[in-house]
């Protein structure tokens, strides 16, 4: 009698899976309220692209952007210092469709690396981050809950030259007069983020 032996779970649903779990969060999406007429967004799905799960998102991220990410998350200052700084290169470089390919990964990467203990690492971070934006423009809609906390936090680095240069990403993406509505429309998450974060800041 083999159904002896299985798992079961209380009202009989399914156990859970990480499996399970990872293919649920790769095809789920979701979407953010309309901001300045933009709507829908994909869920963040990681550091990386992962082939598992998620290979109509996969396949969207351009081969070098992918490489690049892998070397982002290594520990090695110098590896993430070139990373980064090849990435903004790429942004610059690249078609539009290919840099927003990234963006799905953008937030997690951006949110780990801001806070990074080398201050070239976090100055070249705002430096790609302006070169993103000049390059994706209303496509980073969708993505600025995940970003706007580190991001207001990063202009207030203590090492200068990396808030001065989150300062200009920040106006790179919004005129003057949409500033105060861009941080009123994610105001939950940076508050959230400022109360986590705040005394982790280098």
């Amino acid at each position: 009698m083999g159904g002896k032996n299985k798992q079961r779970t209380k009202g009989n649903v399914r156990p859970s899976s990480s499996g399970r779990a990872a293919e649920l969060l790769a095809k789920e999406s979701g979407t953010v309220p309309a901001f300045m007429g933009f709507g829908s967004a994909q869920s963040d799905l990681g550091y990386v692209p992962a082939v598992q799960g998620a290979e109509e998102i996969d396949n969207l991220v351009d081969a070098d952007f992918r490489m690049v990410l892998r070397k982002l998350s290594k520990r090695d200052v110098t590896t993430k210092l070139k990373a980064m700084q090849e990435f903004g290169a790429m942004c610059k470089e690249r078609e539009v469709e290919a840099v927003r390919g990234v963006l799905p990964y953008w937030p997690r990467n951006y949110c780990k690396i801001s806070l990074d203990p080398d201050r070239r690492v976090r100055e070249a971070t705002q430096q790609a981050f302006e070169q993103l934006v000049l390059k994706v423009k209303k496509y980073l809609a969708p993505h600025l809950k995940n970003l706007m906390g580190f991001w207001l936090i990063a202009q207030c680095d203590t090492y200068s030259p990396a808030a001065s240069a989150a300062r200009a990403a920040f106006e790179a993406a919004f005129p003057p007069h949409k500033q105060p509505e861009a941080v009123a429309f994610c105001k939950d998450e940076v508050l959230a983020v400022s109360c986590v974060t705040i005394n982790e800041f280098p």
